[in-house]
């Protein structure tokens, strides 16, 4: 692989759990902040977003044109939708879509795209090496689908309509953006959630109770990833 691989991430406490395992890190100069280093022998920059679409569309176009990226993960946590899905379990995204996005006044399906995409896909290699390295270290883990919208899901309703509508197995604020931004530039992006809470009135607390232990395990299996990663 030619350039560095970035990673990135919306929370600050997901951006340091990973911050704590690269070598040689350094912050760099940036709009946002910004860290160069390795991690698992790959040269790469974390980055941290903040939170929502477009943050994540933003740092995703700034960090391709900086950088030249030569592959993009997406990290972070997420609330399940899935009942396979407890607390710490991992959903290594396949695709994803914005759940919020309704042009459907327009005649489009909802979280369909002016463009006419709707699922947004990761990329295959990346996320066969997240899928594999989730084995190797046993973690429970789902292949599947991420909604993503504006929105800190926290309602049983609002979820289990997201889960019927687009058959997602997990909510957050960033990764179908991520990921359309990414394909739009060309850049190769795998999209990966560690599950804290399951998208319900308890979730606000959930998710603050186990943001960084889930982050940690995350960034675990990253760096077990570029470390058999091929290429």
């Amino acid at each position: 692989m030619n350039g560095p691989i970035l990673l990135l991430a919306a929370e600050g406490e997901e951006a340091a759990a990973v911050l704590e395992r690269m070598a040689g890190a350094a912050e760099i100069a940036a709009p946002w902040p910004v860290f160069a280093g390795e991690l698992g022998d790959r040269e790469v920059r974390l980055l941290e977003s903040g939170i929502g679409k477009a943050a994540a569309g933003a740092v995703v176009g700034w960090a391709a044109e900086r950088f030249k990226p030569a592959a993009a993960v997406w990290l972070g946590v997420a609330g399940s939708l899935n009942p396979q899905l407890s607390t710490g379990d991992v959903l290594i995204a396949d695709d994803a879509v914005q759940w919020d996005m309704d042009l459907t006044p327009l005649g489009r399906a909802p979280g369909e795209l002016d463009s006419g995409e709707r699922f947004v896909p990761a990329d295959v290699r990346l996320t066969d090496a997240l899928h594999a390295s989730a084995a190797r270290l046993g973690y429970h883990h789902v292949r599947g689908r991420v909604a993503s919208g504006d929105k800190f899901v926290a309602d049983p309703e609002t979820a289990r309509w997201i889960r019927e509508t687009f058959d997602a197995d997990a909510v957050e604020m960033e990764g179908a953006a991520a990921l359309w931004a990414a394909r739009r530039l060309g850049v190769p992006m795998a999209l990966v959630r560690a599950v804290t809470d399951a998208a319900d009135t308890a979730a606000p607390g959930a998710f603050e109770a186990f943001l960084v232990e889930v982050s940690q395990r995350l960034a675990l299996l990253v760096e077990d990833t570029l470390t058999h990663l091929d290429g």
